[in-house]
C-alpha cells in the first residue's frame, strides 16, 4: 500500500499547507537580489530546516524552495544555467525530511514575464518554461505541483497544461487577487469566474487564491470560488498586508488573528489552507490546532 493521493485526503479532511519560504530564508540573511534557489545547493541546511519547522508545525505537506526556479526567472539573476540543479535538489531537500504520510509540493511561481502589450514573451515560451521546470520536478518525484501566485490567467494556464503534459500528478492552481470595489480580479483585469473556468478547462485539481491580499480579506473570496468551482478550494494568504517600519517589511497580523481568519474559511468551505507572505511556522502551527480539532 502506497501513500495515500493529496486529493484522497482533501476529500477525508481539511489539508494545512506550509507557509512563507523566502521571508524565512531573508530572515536568515539571504541578500536581496539573490534568487532563493541559489540557497538549496549553497545554504541546504537553512532551506531544510524550515521545511522540517513547517512539518513540525503541522504542515501537511510543504512547497520546495523554487517558487522563481523556472529558466525565465533564474536567468533574470544570470542563473539560468541552474535550472535543474537548483529544483532537483530543492526536492530532495524536502524530500529527507518528509514524514511518510505527508507530501512534497513543487512550488512554481510566475516568470516575471509578461505577454504584449506589457512585455514581448509569448504563449509558446510560456509553455516552453514552464514543460522545462515541471518535467524536472516531476522526474525528481514530488507528490504534486503546487503553481502560485499568478497575475496573468494565460501564464498560470500555460503551467497547468504544461504540469498535465509531464505527468499524472496532481495540480494546484492559485491566483493572486485584489480587492477592488467591484470585487475580486487579477492585476490584468481576470475575474474569479474568469480564472477558475479557464483553470479548469486546463484541468487543474485544486484551484485557490494567494498572496497580495490578507486572511481578513481573502474570507470573502472562499465563497466566490466556491460557487464557481467543481474541484477543491486553496487559499494562502499573507499576513496582512506589509508595511515598511524602519526600513524593514512587516506584515501585521499575528498568529492568532490569521488562525481566526482561516476558521471562517473553513466554515465557507476551503479544502486547503496555509500562509503567504510574512506567515512563519508559528501561523501554521495555530492553525493546524484550530482546524485539526
Amino acid at each position: 500500500m502506497g501513500k495515500e493521493s493529496i486529493l484522497e485526503k482533501i476529500k477525508r479532511r481539511i489539508v494545512v499547507l506550509d507557509g512563507a519560504m523566502g521571508s524565512m530564508l531573508i530572515d536568515q540573511g539571504l541578500p536581496a537580489g539573490t534568487p532563493p534557489e541559489y540557497w538549496n545547493v549553497s545554504n541546504p541546511e537553512k532551506v531544510q530546516k524550515v521545511h522540517k519547522d513547517y512539518f513540525d508545525a503541522g504542515s501537511d505537506a510543504v512547497l520546495t524552495n523554487t517558487f522563481g526556479g523556472s529558466r525565465l526567472k533564474l536567468a533574470a539573476h544570470k542563473h539560468g544555467s541552474s535550472v535543474e540543479k537548483y529544483n532537483r535538489k530543492a526536492v530532495e531537500l524536502a524530500k529527507e525530511i518528509c514524514p511518510d504520510d505527508c507530501y512534497v509540493a513543487g512550488d512554481i511561481g510566475p516568470s516575471g514575464a509578461f505577454l504584449p502589450p506589457v512585455g514581448t514573451i509569448t504563449i509558446e515560451e510560456f509553455e516552453e518554461n514552464y514543460l522545462e521546470q515541471t518535467k524536472i520536478l516531476a522526474e525528481a518525484d514530488v507528490d504534486f505541483f503546487f503553481i502560485e501566485t499568478m497575475v496573468d490567467i494565460k501564464e498560470a494556464e500555460a503551467a497547468v497544461k504544461a504540469a498535465k503534459k509531464v505527468s499524472n500528478k496532481p495540480v494546484f492552481a492559485s491566483i493572486t487577487y485584489q480587492k477592488t470595489k467591484r470585487g475580486y480580479f487579477t492585476i490584468m483585469g481576470n475575474s474569479v469566474e474568469q480564472c477558475v473556468e479557464i483553470l479548469q478547462k486546463a484541468g487543474a485539481d485544486v484551484i485557490g487564491a494567494n498572496c497580495t491580499i490578507g486572511s481578513d480579506e481573502m474570507i470573502d473570496l472562499i465563497p466566490q470560488l466556491k460557487k464557481v468551482s467543481k474541484v477543491p478550494i486553496c487559499a494562502k494568504p499573507n499576513a496582512g498586508r506589509p508595511q515598511l517600519i524602519d526600513g524593514k517589511t512587516v506584515y501585521p497580523t499575528t498568529p492568532n488573528d490569521f488562525a481566526q481568519d482561516i476558521l471562517q474559511m473553513v466554515e465557507k468551505q476551503v479544502n486547503v489552507i496555509g500562509g503567504c507572505c510574512g506567515s512563519n511556522p508559528a501561523y501554521i502551527r495555530k492553525i493546524a490546532q484550530l482546524v485539526m480539532r
